[in-house]
């Protein structure tokens, strides 16, 4: 989604529905992730300049390589020109890190908070943090203490493109346009003074999942979804039944499970349809007009201008020209940061004989929706495995090929063995490949206890 299309959600839900429940984060999130988007990243101003300078980088929740190459790129032409110390903690050691001969620390999932603490950090040194820290608690309150005991620069890096630009455009509960939080009365005045309305709602927006508990326990009867694929998220059996009961107008470009239970579907226009930006991680703004000429689909943002016409509303948004002028106006927030609490980890998990503490992430090349119908480039994905550590291996007379069985509560998922650098208590398979979509089949994707047995 480009960065005018969610200022366009940002300010439908303000001004045309009188509310904060709004939510970019089309995954798995949590809480202490929201408090620390906006606590920390908006706004902020960590470059690939301060890469190119660093004395030192630290990977969390981030495997560079499958999840921005362009910054494993940069990390890897640093790494040959100056042998650019880098050190990845998490439960298995990537191709990535290996290619970087970079330092691995090793922990159990779960456990990464008390292996960020203490760690020789300085003011030149780098802290790269992906979407998958929020799997963590206590990561992104270890990483946030750490960055500012140390003076270190702090980044995140999400996996996907459009969501820098929603988290500057307010497209989440918790912040306004700018990262003005709702919290602050007069960051409400500021943005309501310049969307020439009275006032703007109060009280922090819900969360993804808050949504889908709100319209299945009765307290929500409509949604309005847009570039949303509900198995993205943990819980994507509750997702579904809120789709099935809620009233929704799926704004896409595509048949998606949305639109499978859409009371009124709107085609939008694509990315070659339309002009618009991207935020980069930096927080760059990276322009690009239609490919297309003459499309007869509109960007979202001209799609929910038009429906709040109906409702009458005027969101003054009719092009993506209008937009960006009207973002370029409100500038960023300089007066107090949201807060953000100090969440503590949990308690490692005891294990029995066969089970294993459940991890993993997505490739670059996996079941992605608009990587379908690319047969020729799934081709080249790697292949799928599940990955145990040699002392676990041996207990279990397991050895590389061997088919594995990885089951929890929800199900199972059976992929070919392979041994290396992994922590004992930990198993790793691909999150959304061919074989291995772990939200659907097992329901987690990290942290969770599972079952490991050889067929």
């Amino acid at each position: 989604m480009t960065h005018e299309d969610a200022y366009g959600y940002s300010k439908f839900a303000r001004v045309a529905l009188n509310t904060n429940d709004i939510d970019f984060r089309a995954r798995v999130s949590s809480e202490e992730e929201r408090e620390f988007l906006a606590a920390h990243i908006v706004g902020s101003t960590t470059t690939y300049l301060d890469i190119d300078r660093a004395d030192h980088v630290v990977l969390v929740g981030f495997e560079p390589e499958e999840e921005s190459p362009i910054v494993f790129l940069r990390l890897n032409k640093q790494f040959r020109k100056r042998a650019l110390k880098v050190t990845s903690i998490g439960s298995k050691l990537s191709i990535g890190v290996e290619k970087l001969k970079g330092e691995f620390i090793k922990v159990a999932p779960g456990q990464e908070a008390a292996a960020i603490t203490g760690l020789p950090l300085t003011a030149k040194s780098v802290i790269l943090v992906g979407e998958r820290a929020s799997e963590s608690a206590g990561v992104l309150s270890a990483v946030a203490a750490l960055a500012n005991s140390t003076h270190a620069k702090l980044a995140w890096i999400p996996r996907r493109a459009g969501e820098r630009g929603a988290l500057e455009a307010g497209a989440i509960g918790n912040l306004l346009p700018g990262g003005r939080p709702v919290s602050d009365a007069a960051a409400r005045v500021d943005i309501a003074a310049l969307w020439n309305t009275p006032s703007l709602p109060t009280a922090i927006g819900r969360t993804n999942d808050e949504i889908y508990a709100a319209v299945n326990s009765g307290e929500l009867g409509a949604l309005l979804v847009g570039g949303v694929d509900p198995q993205d998220g943990t819980n994507n059996a509750a997702a579904l039944a809120a789709l099935d009961k809620a009233f929704v107008v799926s704004l896409e470009i595509a048949p998606s499970e949305v639109t499978q239970r859409a009371n009124v579907i709107l085609p939008v226009a694509a990315i070659t349809e339309k002009s618009g930006s991207f935020l980069n991680w930096e927080g760059r703004a990276r322009k690009f007009d239609a490919a297309v000429d003459n499309s007869l689909n509109r960007s979202d943002l001209r799609i929910l201008s038009m429906i709040a016409e109906e409702m009458g509303v005027s969101l003054n948004l009719g092009t993506v020209t209008a937009a960006a002028r009207e973002i370029a106006t409100i500038g960023t927030w300089d007066g107090a940061r949201a807060a953000m609490k100090n969440i503590s980890s949990e308690k490692a998990t005891s294990l029995k004989e066969n089970e294993f503490v459940l991890t993993s992430w997505r490739r670059l090349l996996d079941l992605g929706t608009l990587q379908k119908g690319e047969d020729n480039l799934a081709g080249t994905a790697r292949q799928c495995v599940a990955v145990i550590s040699p002392k676990r291996a041996a207990s279990l007379g397991v050895v590389d090929g061997d088919q594995l069985k990885i089951s929890s509560v929800v199900g199972s998922v059976t992929l070919p063995a392979l041994v290396e650098d992994i922590h004992d208590d930990a198993v790793w398979a691909p999150r959304n490949s061919r074989g291995s979509q772990l939200l659907i089949n097992l329901g987690a994707a990290h942290g969770a206890v599972v079952t490991v047995v050889k067929l």
